[in-house]
């Protein structure tokens, strides 16, 4: 089988349970929802799926459950074009699943079951070594073990391999290991936990995105939501302000501006553009409810352009 792909993407695949609530709840609260879909999910599937539908080729690799809702997510990632040659069935684990409540105003609350995402070995990874090879550029988040991260990056530096990371959840890395990443993808809280340094203004967001460049972490991104998103280099910072959209679910808008500013780099090369357009893109996706659900293709990405 052909193993070409531009993007590797490691990690998480999820069936998300999303509830649409009035409010979300208050500690013991109870509440009846509007609505309920269940979609697939999880960052790094969410992330491949978001690449793929951008136009460009992805492979993944990660686990699932040998049951009912594996084979549904193995399924959907492979009908959105994504390579799930290296997406395993665990027998001894479930299907990771979150359960996710949304408000009127796009907010959300999750709760994450790794499942089988837990059982990702170094093993698995070295199965998928061809794929790796043949890439330009691999993805990953930690939503996995941290030592199977840290050799994802191991071995993708030695290949050369542009390194896009989404530290989230915040998990306590290697500095060594972090220092080896191309992009280093934050919120505002991951980058205030990362740094000790309270993110709440633009300000302290220049200021804690160049301490990670100075811990050797080439280029930096911290969204910033409603705001956008801060790229910061070793030799300039830029903010990217999105365009004023319609909130309705902002579900998966993490895992979408990753993919976006990976698969525009791919495209190229140009970290500033990829920023650029991935800010606009993950704007884009929360017009729409659900996590895979609201991920624009390229067709209507170029559509929204031309509207605006």
């Amino acid at each position: 089988m052909n193993n070409h792909v531009e993007i590797v993407v490691y990690g998480s695949l999820n069936m998300d349970f999303v509830a649409f609530v009035s409010k979300l709840p208050r500690k013991g609260e109870t509440l009846s929802a509007n609505e309920f879909m269940m979609v697939p999910g999880g960052k790094a599937a969410n992330q491949a799926v978001a690449a793929s539908r951008l136009g460009i080729k992805v492979g993944m690799v990660g686990k699932v459950g040998n049951d009912y809702l594996g084979e549904e997510l193995i399924s959907n990632i492979n009908q959105e074009g994504v390579l799930t040659t290296n997406v395993q069935k665990d027998r001894a684990s479930s299907t990771g699943v979150a359960m996710i409540g949304v408000a009127p105003n796009g907010d959300n609350m999750i709760i994450t079951s790794k499942g089988a995402n837990k059982s990702l070995t170094i093993n698995d990874i070295n199965e998928s070594k061809e794929m790796l090879r043949e890439s330009r550029a691999v993805v990953l988040q930690l939503e996995m073990d941290k030592s199977v991260a840290e050799y994802i990056i191991r071995k993708a530096k030695q290949h050369h391999k542009y390194i896009v990371l989404n530290l989230a959840p915040i998990v306590p890395i290697d500095p060594k290991v972090l220092s080896m990443v191309n992009l280093l993808i934050v919120n505002e809280t991951e980058a205030t936990e990362l740094t000790g340094i309270a993110v709440e203004t633009i300000d302290s967001t220049i200021e804690a995105a160049k301490e990670l460049n100075r811990r050797g972490i080439e280029s930096v991104v911290v969204t910033l939501g409603a705001n956008g998103a801060l790229l910061s280099t070793v030799d300039s910072v830029q903010h990217f302000q999105p365009p004023q959209v319609n909130v309705v679910d902002s579900t998966a808008a993490g895992d979408c501006f990753v993919a976006a500013v990976t698969a525009f780099w791919v495209k190229n090369g140009d970290l500033k553009e990829a920023v650029e357009h991935a800010v606009k893109i993950s704007a884009l996706s929360v017009t729409k409810k659900g996590a895979q659900s609201s991920l624009p293709t390229i067709q209507e990405y170029e559509k929204f352009l031309q509207g605006r």
